[in-house]
């Protein structure tokens, strides 16, 4: 996988400032329903390993279509581009790791490389699969009888190069930290004491998303997030914008997760590491979040930036997912069933 060129400014400002989530489509082939995997990946020695073992795990390889942001220092980066695997079916946008303003930002160029496929995964750059992923996500999904179903849950984890840990998650609120953002954490249980179909829930993983391409143009993603925050506020984005979550009943994805063996491992960078002045965009995210979600006053206005295409959705309001999911935003308050994840009723 050689890097050829890297985007420059003004084509990245066209890309991130585009209004609209529509794009050409490239027909469709033989092979329904396709899936597109959208990937943001910066300084990530396992991305390419990640997009291998996307593809060689597949039961139809040939359905599958990436679109990876490379977030690179071209030459101190070479490492990342060891192999390439199936180049036909990977699209790519290369950005100078400099240029980069966060994961979310990184997010939403890569959802612009979507090409009409029926179905899109959004997964981390460090990622690994169950044999079959694809036909497992499918009925998995099928299996939720709703067309507006999300699978999403925080992966079980992996080490390098393919220790797989398996497991049956979902996921629950952690509460609300210093900042008055909702967190979650992963409920995680054997495969053999999982229920027999995906769970009902209330919260999304940013690295494990699946669903009809449609929640791109319902719910295009907000570049102007840093980090903490994305999932919650994207969990409300979508949910009051009709789409209902479920997690998978069995393991599909692994992740490999930030702690210290891994860290000995130097396999990325983390971008909070290479710019000084992401303070700035933590800060301005941060009230960007609770503005959309607890109606805090924010005098900033790039906190506020197109706030009316990356706010709320108009099929559900906010206090019906408040009652839905058990957090009450204004007052950082977390109900028992948010905590446990009870779920159990049609939203």
């Amino acid at each position: 996988m050689t890097p050829s060129a890297l985007a420059s400014n003004d084509a990245l400002a066209a890309i991130a400032s585009c209004s609209s989530t529509e794009v050409v489509g490239t027909g469709h082939g033989s092979l329904r329903p396709r899936i597109f995997v959208q990937i943001a990946s910066y300084r990530d020695r396992e991305c390419q390993w990640t997009l291998r073992d996307l593809f060689t795990k597949a039961a139809q390889p040939e359905r599958i279509f990436a679109g990876v942001v490379w977030q690179y220092v071209p030459g101190e980066d070479a490492d990342c581009f060891r192999i390439e695997t199936r180049p036909e079916q990977v699209r790519q946008l290369m950005v100078h790791a400099r240029d980069s303003l966060g994961v979310c930002w990184a997010r939403h160029l890569a959802q612009r490389l979507w090409r009409d496929e029926e179905f899109v995964l959004q997964i981390d750059s460090h990622s690994r699969f169950e044999p079959g992923w694809d036909e497992l996500l499918l009925e998995q999904w099928a299996a939720c009888e709703s067309e507006r179903a999300l699978l999403s849950a925080y992966p079980p984890a992996y080490l390098p190069p393919d220790k797989l840990e398996p497991a049956v998650t979902y996921m629950v609120c952690a509460g609300f930290n210093d900042q008055g953002i909702a967190m979650m954490r992963a409920y995680s249980m054997a495969p053999a004491n999982a229920p027999s179909r995906p769970r009902l829930g209330a919260f999304i993983s940013a690295g494990f998303l699946f669903g009809p391409a449609a929640m791109i143009g319902d719910v295009p993603y907000d570049p102007y997030l840093y980090f903490h925050g994305e999932e919650i506020s994207l969990a409300v984005r979508l949910w009051t914008s009709g789409w209902n979550f479920f997690s998978p009943c069995k393991p599909i994805l692994y992740h490999l997760y930030n702690t210290a063996q891994t860290r000995e491992l130097k396999l990325r960078g983390l971008h909070w590491e290479d710019h000084r002045d992401w303070v700035i965009h933590d800060r301005r995210s941060l009230a960007r979040v609770r503005h959309l979600l607890a109606g805090e006053p924010c005098d900033e206005p790039l906190a506020l930036r197109e706030l009316d295409r990356y706010g709320l959705g108009r099929q559900r309001t906010l206090a019906e997912y408040e009652a839905f999911s058990g957090l009450s935003f204004a007052q950082r308050q977390v109900a028992e069933k948010a905590l446990k994840g009870l779920f159990s009723t049609t939203p």
